[in-house]
């Protein structure tokens, strides 16, 4: 396994360059947002404007210079301000009252008497003797105002904290799931370097736990599918060496006989063998092409009654002498695929007429949305070690098979293989006349 998927997610570069680029693009988006939410109107935001606010925490200082200068007038001005000046910061100077100013400081001058100039940072002071004030520039500490080395150290910082942050969260948040995706991940290799028995388990995650779920029925599917074809494959071996070994058999005898009626005879059982491998090989393929398609059923309501006893009546004359055959088919309707559901009834009466030995009673019932389809018969029945393996294409429990008795050990493999198309199953059981009873359970529509 790569060293990538020991890691967690945090360490993963590809991440961790998105992470930057998103954190940047925050600082970003952040400072500008900063900036459109200064320049709104106070009515909006709640928030004084600086300029108002900066101006009024000016109120008690000019206040306080205007006294001490009332206290002196009979001193020079000049004089007066210079013993006030080591007291500030900036620089106090005296202007002649026609200094000209906006009109924005000229009009606050006139209404209270002092002034802030938010653009030159100073404080103007009417003195209402011929005179101004200027306070400043005084030192205002505005991030909006930082020179460009300030914001991108403002900028470092808001994404050095936001980093710590998001990924802290992000580790919280999607450690689990990147288990959780690394465990789908290993599964995955595992199945595709042949390991079918490989499953995701502790998937707790809402997110992965549904693809965990289809990669392990998927994986089931597969594992079924390969050991089900491997059967066949070994299976049809052994039904193709009994034909062969005859026919092997039956031109080393011809080859033999000088009796010209022997010779007619071993060249009929070559011909019946070679009829046999074709049927075999075209049941097979059959089987093969009809478990690899997904047949679209053709679904249509009938009458389980009249459908059932029709069934019945067309399989008078394959019933062996003597032989008793009950229907008993519930009077409702029901949706389902005539044509597969009767190849499964019939396969399994005949079934039936083959092994039973004087009777067999077939049910027709609906449960809900299922169609129950039952066979008794009062043969010698199934043992219970053997009850999966007979729906096994090519299994039968007598092996002995021959030209008089026939069949591939096929018919209940078809059986289950269409009850699964029908969205059903197939299954056996004892049945309560001694033999077994097959038991088909298929999904139906509302009629």
């Amino acid at each position: 396994m790569s060293q990538l998927l020991a890691k967690p997610l945090f360490f993963n570069r590809r991440i961790i360059f998105y992470l930057v680029i998103l954190l940047l693009l925050q600082s970003i988006i952040a400072y500008g947002a900063l900036l459109v939410f200064d320049s709104l109107p106070s009515s909006l935001t709640d928030i004084p404007d600086d300029h108002i606010v900066f101006r009024e925490s000016q109120r008690g200082t000019v206040n306080l210079i205007r006294m001490q200068i009332n206290q002196h007038k009979d001193r020079p001005l000049q004089e007066v301000v210079n013993e006030l000046q080591p007291y500030f910061a900036y620089p106090i100077k005296v202007l002649p009252v026609n200094t000209p100013l906006s009109e924005v400081v000229l009009d606050e001058l006139a209404k209270l008497g002092f002034s802030y100039d938010s653009d030159k940072e100073v404080v103007y002071i009417d003195l209402k003797d011929g005179h101004l004030l200027q306070l400043g520039p005084i030192v205002v500490r505005d991030i909006l105002a930082s020179n460009t080395m300030s914001l991108t150290l403002f900028l470092i910082i808001w994404a050095l904290f936001s980093a710590i942050i998001f990924f802290i969260l992000i580790y919280l948040a999607f450690s689990a799931v990147w288990k959780d995706l690394v465990n789908i991940r290993q599964t995955a290799e595992q199945l595709g370097q042949g390991n079918l028995k490989a499953r995701t388990e502790n998937v707790k995650g809402w997110l992965f736990k549904p693809l965990a779920n289809v990669l392990n029925n998927m994986g089931t599917h597969i594992e079924h599918l390969v050991s089900t074809n491997q059967t066949i494959s070994h299976a049809m071996a052994h039904e193709l060496r009994t034909p062969l070994a005859r026919m092997r058999f039956e031109l080393s005898m011809l080859e033999e006989s000088n009796d010209e009626q022997e010779k007619r005879l071993l060249q009929k059982g070559m011909s019946d063998d070679i009829n046999e491998l074709e049927t075999l090989i075209t049941a097979s393929l059959n089987y093969f092409k009809m478990q690899q398609s997904n047949i679209e059923l053709n679904l249509t309501p009938v009458s389980l009654k009249a459908w059932g006893d029709k069934i019945c009546q067309s399989l008078t004359l394959f019933k062996p002498k003597g032989f008793e055959l009950t229907c008993n088919c519930q009077d409702v309707q029901a949706i389902i695929d005539t044509n597969l559901v009767e190849t499964i009834v019939k396969n399994l009466l005949l079934n039936a007429f083959k092994y039973a030995a004087h009777k067999a009673v077939l049910n027709i019932t609906k449960q809900g949305n299922q169609v129950i389809f039952e066979i008794d018969d009062d043969g010698t029945g199934i043992p219970f070690d053997a009850r999966e393996k007979i729906f096994m294409p090519f299994a039968r429990l007598d092996t002995s098979r021959t030209r008089s008795t026939g069949g591939y050990g096929l018919g209940l493999a078809y059986v289950k293989l269409m009850a699964e198309f029908h969205d059903g199953k197939a299954f056996v059981v004892t049945s309560p006349l001694g033999g077994a009873r097959f038991v088909v359970s298929l999904k139906s529509g509302d009629a």
